[in-house]
């Protein structure tokens, strides 16, 4: 059995006569299936999506990894492929990006709402296709993405999805196309729509709104929120069919899973314990009613790889639908909750993988991306790889992370290598008392974000750390402003740093890698994809081009063809060489 053999699956979508399209990379790239044939297109499939009359699947492609996504509908049964836009160097999406959330058809099926960056490739401008073609109902001045339309198709509802912490609704009226803001709060808050009231009156959303944790509410189109269900955890997603609603929270990255009916609420039953909803439906992790009113959830284990179930939700069981991980050893590790002490005092949270039968084992600090994504347990080769080798594995929720509240999550803002280097370093203090780590053999390990957080490691805490691996990750804070992708532009100043102040751009350089690579004492690991359009790959070449020069020990490994993502293709040649990497140096 190998820890590579396995199916990374996403988006499961049920289709209005009960068959389930989802996204797989059993073929080495994800590609659509329809209960478990494969309807192959060209590039890499992100989303699928059903067209009502259920013939037909909306499909978002890219063509090399460079995310210039382009749009297809898919015939199912005869493999016939329509290219809707797909335009050389022009961005296009259904929904918000690298999520599976939102609806992009109208329930009749004649209106298709995406968006693209055409005309500026900094913003997204809001378009309507039709028998007649494409019309922009809403011009950009940010990143403005479609998110459904109203059951009487009358309006669409648009998200303008300024920061991953700050967001607005907007309603189109397709009639004469005017656009009017249904959302208006003082400070930044989190809007998440789930669905559409049956009426077009209004929506069910998820929202932070005068709150710091998401709750469930119904939004009118007056702007009224009516609150229905508020926990001290974050709500990031919901389903709704008829009377009934279906939700998760978010307990540490675990998800409980709850349902109502006419008011009362009960928890889902019949499941393991795992990831079932993320915000926007990251990684395709996002609840669906299925035509018999069963719900469709995606559950993604750190002891098994992801799997579709149906919930019975009046009998408290559940089908597993699916095997993907029937080549998977038995004995793979969950982690438990722990928690380190941040310079400042903040809590926080980690999770601990211990190897099996461990005695004063090295241990490797698996730092997560985002920076505002979730160490969460679900599935992941590279650890269960390392916790094979006898090598634990210690993933933190340093500030900045999601699932914790809107200021948690908003604390790195602007904080790139500050308050989440203190965390990352406290993180790593608490191995002290753990009685089967070494903490005397230390390594860390990220990607995108992660691999910056790796390289301020080494560089920034010298001594701490034995080994380091980064992958895509950003060495200068100033190029990676710089050379970030035209859509994130106007967000940079808040999320990262404004360059163009003196005080800043101080601080961006101090707290950039390159500037401290004399200090590195570790070994470091370089992996990067070249085509990859979200970290320019030259962050990792002149990194690496440094420590060279300075007589460090380091390793550069450029994945030609390969954006920011792994493919299967190359999966298990990079766990192995990652592992390796740590076996060697720990």
């Amino acid at each position: 059995m190998s820890l590579t053999d396995f199916e990374w699956v996403s988006g499961a979508e049920p289709g209005p006569d009960g068959r389930i399209a989802y996204l797989s990379d059993a073929t080495g790239r994800p590609q659509p299936y329809v209960d478990g044939r494969l309807v192959p297109v060209p590039g890499s499939a992100r989303r699928c999506a059903w067209h009502p009359g259920g013939t037909k699947l909306l499909v978002l492609t890219d063509p090399d990894g460079g995310e210039a996504h382009r749009l297809a509908e898919v015939d199912v049964d005869s493999g016939e492929i329509t290219w809707l836009v797909a335009e050389d160097g022009v961005r296009c999406e259904v929904g918000v990006p690298y999520a599976g959330g939102g609806s992009p058809y109208s329930a009749d099926g004649k209106l298709l709402a995406y968006a693209n960056n055409a005309r500026d490739p900094e913003v997204f401008d809001v378009f309507v296709r039709d028998d007649h073609g494409s019309r922009m109902v809403l011009r950009g001045d940010d990143r403005y993405l479609p998110l459904g339309f109203s059951p009487d198709s009358r309006l669409l509802l648009v998200l303008k999805f300024h920061q991953n912490a700050d967001h607005e609704l907007f309603v189109v009226d397709l009639s004469d196309d005017s656009v009017r803001r249904i959302t208006d709060f003082a400070g930044p808050a989190k809007y998440l729509p789930v669905a559409w009231l049956p009426d077009s009156s209004g929506i069910v959303l998820c929202t932070t709104q005068g709150r710091d944790f998401l709750g469930l509410a119904a939004l009118s189109l007056d702007g009224t929120l009516t609150w229905l269900h508020t926990p001290d955890a974050d709500v990031p997603g919901a389903a709704v069919s008829g009377t009934r609603l279906a939700w998760g929270e978010n307990e540490h990255g675990w998800t409980r899973l709850f349902w109502s009916q006419d008011g009362e609420v009960r928890p889902v039953r019949g499941l393991p314990d795992g990831l079932a909803v993320t915000e926007f439906g990251y990684d395709g992790h996002v609840l669906r009613f299925v035509p018999d009113g069963r719900l469709l959830v995606p559950l993604a284990r750190a002891d098994a790889a992801t799997e579709l179930y149906l919930a019975d939700l009046d009998a408290g069981t559940a089908e597993r639908l699916t095997d993907f991980g029937a080549g998977l050893p038995d004995d793979l590790v969950s982690p438990t909750v722990v928690h380190a002490v941040s310079r400042d005092g903040l809590r926080i949270p980690c999770l601990l993988y211990k190897p099996h039968n461990a005695v004063a084992a090295p241990v490797v600090l698996s730092v997560h991306g985002g920076p505002e994504w979730q160490a969460a347990p679900s599935y992941d080769p590279t650890v269960q790889a390392l916790l094979a080798g006898g090598i634990g594995v210690l993933a933190p929720n340093f500030r900045g992370s999601s699932g914790y509240g809107l200021a948690f999550q908003r604390l790195v803002y602007g904080d790139w290598g500050g308050g989440d280097l203190d965390d990352l370093a406290a993180a790593a203090a608490l191995l002290a008392d753990v009685e089967w780590a070494d903490e005397t053999r230390l390594g860390v390990h990220g990607a995108s974000y992660g691999g910056f957080a790796a390289l301020s490691c080494v560089t920034r805490l010298p001594g701490t750390f034995k080994a380091a691996v980064s992958e895509c990750g950003t060495s200068d804070l100033l190029t990676d402003i710089r050379d970030c992708p035209p859509t994130w532009r106007r967000r940079t100043k808040e999320w990262i740093g404004d360059p163009d102040d003196p005080a800043q751009r101080a601080s961006l350089v101090e707290r950039s890698p390159i500037t401290h690579a004399e200090r590195v004492q570790a070994p470091v690991l370089m992996l990067h994809g070249e085509n990859d359009t979200r970290v320019n790959p030259e962050e990792s070449e002149r990194m690496y081009a440094r420590l060279k020069e300075l007589g460090k020990p380091v390793r550069l490994e450029l994945h030609p063809g390969v954006g920011h993502e792994v493919h299967r293709e190359g999966l298990a040649d990079t766990v192995d060489l990652i592992v390796g990497w740590f076996q060697t140096h720990l």
